[in-house]
């Protein structure tokens, strides 16, 4: 499928386990301003695609109660796209 015409659920979700270094709190922070930066749900995909699930976690604890609820609402819509 060409680049404009990829779906959602085309993106894959990182299988990496969170090592030591993924979890220290240089990289944490990272992942917060990359969290705090995104802007809709293909951005969110791609972090996914990116950082392990663990990190992800750990660092959504430290996010803007606002994004947060952001982050929230578009992994429901990608959760869901990807189900279907």
């Amino acid at each position: 499928m060409s680049a404009h015409g990829t779906k959602l659920m085309d993106y894959g979700i990182c299988q990496l386990n969170a090592t030591p270094e993924w979890l220290n709190s240089e990289s944490i922070d990272y992942i917060v301003e990359c969290l705090e930066y995104c802007h809709n749900p293909e951005m969110l995909a791609d972090l996914r695609g990116i950082f392990p699930r663990q990190a992800l976690r750990s660092a959504s604890i430290k996010l803007s109660p606002t994004q947060r609820e952001y982050i929230k609402l578009w992994l429901q819509q990608l959760n869901g796209e990807m189900a279907a």
